[in-house]
């Protein structure tokens, strides 16, 4: 069904339901009135089913109206902002089907009370205007509650990547680039070019770029790493084995289109690292590290290493297989980059699976804490590159961090894992992530070194501008506690004007 078709379905039960409480008759009597029954009429009131032109006319005729009036768009102001949201990016692309609804689901509560619709409507819409959240963001935060909804982990896409090595047998484990590039191109035909995405500017800013046909074609930048490379061939034999439709895709999004698009990279992104990172050797790994007795930064990067996985590789699998493995359901995702030794941070990642307070897009322009681990990282990066030649080696590789946090105001405990490490195709620029959990029974169930002497346990704030603590227990504050002191401010106008009323009041 095109989304003009919904849209009118919409919209002309909406007016129904409008005309039948404004004639202030029930679903029986106006159904009765028209000559039909009541279930058909609910339907019609709820934008499922859009009458013959019979039944229209003689709904037209219990309600006093024309058949013009009826089907025309209205001018009436909830009619106008219903129509303006159905046209909305949001209501033609959100994944209402995921959590088991349909679009008319969510318009039976919104016209519920007709009144307040409109407002409610608007509200949403100007929301988004405000704050400039697309169509995007919405499809990533229905992509972050889906993988929530099933803790992060997809036993069909684990067993078919185990398949596709089962039945294989040009694919073995530990796999590289070389043999997954082989296979593309034997099983599928693929046609793979490492320069032209180095040579021309415009393209210079991707990974890869996939396109196609009878000879599929794609284009890997040449500056990047085997595992990169080994994680992109992977992805696209993710398309192939999953039935993916076949599209142009790029490494990093121009345009999102709709909800399919935002999953199905998600599961290719799935399917490949759980082929690339099996989850027998990748869990088996984990355990040997979180059986010690103290944090071992070395044993954390032979891990990786021996794993052949990039930091945002490694922990995306650890991600995965957190739940499912060690019963650690709440952890988040973050990270963080830095342009050109700029001592300025952005979070460019963010899936928080936990409870925690974390920092959100929609804070940008506040000053994200500095006494996190992975702040810390980069912020000693870009401390390097202040005083060493631009080719130090030292600074391309990764490094590591382990904390643990108490998280004000509300002092939530969570323990951190942060490797940063310069970017592979701006080496000019540093990024960091973060893997953090809830300092929960499970974790310290899971994690011997936990409460290890020498982990760092720190008071740490999500915002500058939101931190309670004093300059005495934070060295490194960038700006004043501002959004915190009006928020004190006004709790202390509101609890005077309640003790004046409770004081002088009959």
């Amino acid at each position: 069904m095109s989304v003009n078709e919904e849209k009118l379905r919409f919209i002309l039960g909406f007016k129904l339901k409008n005309l039948r409480q404004g004639h202030h008759l029930s679903l029986k009597e106006a159904a009765a009135r028209a000559g039909i029954s009541i279930s058909y009429l609910s339907e019609i009131e709820k934008g499922k089913k859009y009458p013959k032109t019979e039944k229209l006319l003689a709904l037209a005729t219990c309600y006093g109206t024309t058949f013009d009036e009826l089907v025309t768009a209205g001018t009436a102001d909830t009619e106008q902002s219903l129509q303006a949201s159905l046209e909305s990016g949001f209501f033609r692309h959100f994944p209402f089907e995921l959590f088991g609804l349909q679009a008319e689901d969510l318009f039976s509560l919104l016209t519920s009370s007709t009144d307040r619709a409109g407002a409610l409507i608007r509200t949403f819409l100007e929301v988004g205007e405000m704050y400039d959240i697309g169509v995007e963001e919405f499809l990533f935060a229905a992509l972050r509650a889906y993988q929530k909804l099933h803790n992060n982990y997809f036993p069909d896409v684990e067993e078919a990547a185990e398949n596709t090595l089962a039945r294989s047998a040009r694919l073995e484990r530990p796999l590289d680039a070389n043999s997954l590039q082989r296979f593309l191109e034997v099983e599928w035909n693929y046609r793979v070019d490492d320069s032209q995405l180095g040579t021309d500017a415009s393209l210079g800013s991707f990974r890869s770029i996939a396109i196609p046909g009878k000879t599929p074609r794609l284009f890997i930048h040449p500056r990047l790493l085997p595992e990169q490379r080994a994680f992109i061939y992977a992805k696209e034999i993710g398309k192939r084995v999953l039935g993916i439709p076949a599209e142009v895709m790029t490494s990093s999004w121009i345009q999102v289109e709709s909800f399919e698009q935002v999953l199905n990279n998600y599961r290719t992104s799935y399917f490949a690292g759980a082929l690339l990172l099996g989850r027998r050797q990748t869990s088996d790994g984990l355990r040997r590290l979180f059986s010690g007795k103290h944090f071992d930064a070395v044993a954390f990067l032979n891990l990786m290493n021996e794993l052949k996985a990039t930091p945002e590789m490694f922990f995306y699998r650890f991600g995965q297989l957190a739940y499912s493995e060690f019963g650690l359901r709440n952890h988040y995702f973050m990270r963080l980059s830095t342009h050109q030794g700029h001592p300025s941070f952005d979070v460019t990642k963010l899936l928080n699976l936990s409870g925690l307070s974390l920092p959100r897009g929609l804070s940008a322009h506040e000053h994200y804490c500095r006494k996190w681990a992975g702040m810390r990282l980069l912020k000693e990066r870009v401390r390097q590159r202040d005083i060493a030649a631009p080719d130090l080696p030292a600074r391309s590789h990764p490094t590591v961090a382990a904390q643990r946090c108490v998280i004000m105001p509300g002092r939530e405990e969570a323990f951190i894992f942060a490797v940063s490490r310069s970017m592979q195709l701006h080496p000019e620029d540093d990024s960091c992530v973060i893997m953090g959990f809830e300092l929960d029974e499970a974790f310290k169930r899971a994690v011997s070194f936990w409460d290890a002497p020498g982990i760092p346990v720190e008071e740490v704030g999500i915002t500058c501008e939101r931190c309670p603590l004093p300059q005495a227990k934070c060295s490194e504050r960038v700006v004043p506690a501002n959004i915190l002191e009006t928020e004190e401010h006004t709790q202390a106008m509101q609890a005077a004007v309640g003790a004046l009323v409770g004081r002088y009041a009959d």
